[in-house]
């Protein structure tokens, strides 16, 4: 007899009809799909030396069984009695895993079913190489595990494969972790219609229905489906069989939603492999009231968390959460991941999460306490990383973390609008508006907080007002803007911010002159808007608008607040300032100064698209139009659409890495070539306005030294050294130190190639 229908005859009473059943356990007639390495791995741990114990384990309906089933299929070879198999489904402890044994190898206990089973195993293995499979072992494994150490001792030809959630912990066991199917093709981001789960599930649709896949949309709803579905095998299977009065579409819609599928099980296959659900409620068994209470309790984490997360949710000691945190790993119900320079996190796959909080949502009580904590630890994470983005060595940690964070924090908003904490809401999207405008969230951020404003007043509901108007003009999305300009300029003292935002609302539409009026009048006398970096923005629009109407904005007060910008830790804004400068000083030496400044801060700080796009342009109009660098530049900021655009058709590509940072990288280059080209043109560079000791000065600072070592080297003050460098700046009429050298590297390069 096969392993393959050993299998079969092995299986629990009432599992399945066995007059229904096929010469095989289910999905055998079915190719594994998405399991050649998995399976090639199975039979190499097997073969390798010295294994004994192979345990396969994963989440509830990742497939352990099937892999196993088809890793050994060809096992057996022209000795079919080397191998058994026993499902211990119905096993929940040692007894019931030995009587399930003794059955399979015809040994019917007769009183003491580990002795019988134990027995009959030695008699099989006398001659032969065994391998005994023990399927299912979920329930029993604590029970068991003991024993499996002393039977391997005791037959030192037999070796046992166990699939169960959670490992057996003995010594000689070697651990197979089986992960979900693939969602994504090789080498593509996002998910595929060609993943090897998108393949699953169009091989799992009813013949009926076939015709869901018979457009390029049915199938990208298909691979979104999947990957919703993180590639559980169980979980696509349920839903392509789901696929008929419901679109993929439609269905697509409704699993985001959380709501339940319907799904016609297949009458041949165990009640606990029906569903997600079930198989989660059957693996239930082997879990403590502390394990369970404390995966309610995660559920309504939507993304990953660490043990401070995990501890402040569930209302636990230390101890505790590290304890259950482990414990749940080890039974496949947590997922462990780590961040590169970050503590150890947690997540659980959707069914689960799904499946217990439904469970948690059973008990009222216990809900709205969970909801509470989860919501007030996110308002204090929304504020810490407030402070951590203003931080340069923070800000990429803490901009990577909101963005893991981003579904808990949405969702804690909702959850604060729903029970009329309006309040918490604002500010817990007002804390993290740099974070939305990098990840470009700005727009689903802006929806939310217009869901709070009606319920807010005086000052809160002002300063909540002016930022969904600010991210409404940033989306480019007048309209919406022009009713929050309208709204704010109802509030009393908010003339001089509603005109700031008017501004920027008449320069959007291309009125100019409207734009300009404005915006003086929101910076004159004392009504000016306060705070830096609402001033800056003001400037910013009042730069643009002069520009436009052909007068030029004055330098001092952009760079004074570029300078500003960057003592409060906010260098995307001091990037724009310093563009914005570029724009308004075009054909002055500042101008190409500033927008290279502003590709340095950008280059060393993350940016949305629509800021990179922004210096990409000021640094086009810092050279001369009809050159390589001009056109370089232009290429790269053709690129990137404008909002709401497709990319031009046939952009040309720029020779940079991709990317937005290759981009920035590119333009850097581009801003050299053309600060060379101008010192190949004119040698001297201005130099020669220098005099001798001021020369000296140049040379040593393009020679990378500072002030203190320049003093060292002329002996001179510091004090001195720092008037003589003045001096060279206002005479080379430099910006920077970086400027100066520049030019004196300038007038080295083109002495050696004359």
């Amino acid at each position: 007899m096969s392993i393959l229908v050993e299998l079969t005859r092995s299986t629990a009473p009432g599992e399945w009809d066995a007059d229904l059943a096929p010469e095989g356990p289910p999905g055998l007639h079915d190719t594994l799909i998405g399991r050649e390495q998995e399976i090639a791995d199975v039979r190499a741990r097997l073969a390798a030396p010295g294994c004994r114990l192979l345990t396969v384990t994963g989440l509830a309906g990742v497939g352990k069984s099937a892999l196993v089933r088809a890793a050994l299929a060809d096992r057996t070879g022209t000795d079919p009695s080397a191998a058994v198999s026993v499902d211990l489904a119905a096993a929940a402890d040692a007894d019931g895993v030995w009587t399930r044994v003794a059955a399979a190898l015809s040994r019917p206990p007769d009183g003491d079913a580990r002795e019988a089973a134990w027995t009959a195993l030695a008699d099989r293995a006398a001659d032969r190489e065994l391998l005994l499979v023990l399927d299912n072992g979920d329930l029993a494994a604590r029970a068991v595990a003991g024993d499996i150490a002393v039977l391997l001792r005791r037959i030192p030809r037999l070796c046992v494969v166990f699939t169960s959630r959670v490992a057996l912990d003995i010594h000689a066991e070697r651990i197979f972790p089986l992960g979900p199917l693939a969602t994504g093709a090789a080498g593509a981001a996002g998910p595929s219609a060609a993943s090897d789960a998108a393949r699953l599930f169009v091989a799992r649709l009813q013949p009926h229905y076939r015709w869901a896949v018979t457009s390029a949309a049915d199938r990208d709803g298909i691979a979104e489906i999947c990957a919703l579905l993180e590639g559980v095998p169980l979980a696509v299977e349920e839903a392509a069989r789901a696929v008929g009065a419901l679109s993929p579409r439609r269905m697509l819609q409704r699993i985001r939603d959380g709501e339940q599928l319907y799904s016609r099980r297949l009458v041949d296959v165990p009640s606990r492999h029906g569903s997600m659900d079930a198989a989660l409620s059957w693996g239930d068994a082997a879990l403590t009231a502390g394990e369970l209470q404390l995966l309610r309790r995660l559920s309504v984490c939507e993304g990953a968390f660490d043990l401070a997360v995990a501890q402040q949710v569930a209302g636990l000691t230390w101890a505790q959460t590290v304890q259950g945190l482990d414990a749940l790993v080890r039974k496949s119900l947590l997922h462990s991941v780590k961040r590169e320079g970050a503590e150890p996190e947690f997540r659980m796959f959707r069914a689960t999460r799904q499946h217990y909080r439904a469970r948690l949502a059973a008990d009222p009580a216990d809900l709205a306490a969970t909801r509470a904590r989860h919501a007030a630890h996110t308002l204090e994470f929304a504020l810490q990383a407030r402070q951590g983005l203003r931080l340069p060595k923070e800000r990429a940690y803490w901009l990577e973390l909101v963005a893991e964070r981003t579904p808990d924090l949405f969702a804690i908003a909702r959850l604060n609008q729903e029970t009329g904490e309006h309040a918490a809401a604002a500010r817990m999207l007002l804390a993290l508006e740099e974070a939305w405008t990098v990840h470009d969230l700005l727009g689903t951020a802006g929806a939310l907080l217009d869901g709070s404003l009606a319920a807010l007043t005086g000052a809160e509901g002002a300063q909540a007002t002016e930022a969904a108007a600010r991210w409404a003009l940033t989306e480019g999305d007048w309209a919406r803007a022009e009713a929050y300009i309208e709204r704010l300029g109802r509030s009393l003292d908010a003339a001089a911010r509603a005109a700031a935002l008017r501004a920027e609302l008449m320069l959007g539409r291309g009125d100019a002159v409207g734009a300009l009026q404005q915006a003086e009048f929101a910076l004159a006398g004392k009504r000016a808007p306060g705070g830096t970096v609402a001033a800056a923005r003001v400037l910013r629009t009042l730069a643009a608008a002069r520009a436009a109407v052909g007068r030029r904005q004055p330098e001092e007060p952009l760079v004074k607040a570029a300078r500003g910008l960057l003592e409060l830790g906010e260098p995307r804004q001091a990037a724009l300032t310093l563009a914005a400068l570029a724009v308004a000083q075009r054909g002055h030496a500042r101008a190409r100064a500033g927008a290279g400044e502003a590709v340095e801060l950008l280059l060393a700080h993350a940016a949305p698209v629509r800021d990179v796009r922004a210096v990409l342009l000021a640094a086009a109009g810092t050279v001369p139009a009809g050159g390589e660098a001009y056109r370089r530049l232009g290429a790269l900021a053709d690129r990137i659409p404008e909002r709401g655009d497709d990319p031009p058709q046939g952009a040309p590509e720029p020779a940079a890495p991709d990317g937005h940072g290759g981009m920035l990288l590119a333009a850097r280059a581009a801003l050299a070539e053309a600060a060379r080209e101008e010192a190949e043109a004119a040698p001297a560079g201005g130099l020669e306005r220098l005099t001798h000791r001021q020369l000296q000065v140049a040379e040593l600072v393009a020679e990378g030294m500072t002030n203190r070592q320049i003093a060292r080297a002329l002996e001179l003050s510091e004090w001195t050294v720092v008037n003589h460098l003045r001096q060279v700046m206002q005479r080379l009429d430099c910006p920077s130190r970086v400027h100066v050298a520049r030019i004196v590297q300038g007038r080295a390069t083109a002495r050696l190639s004359g």
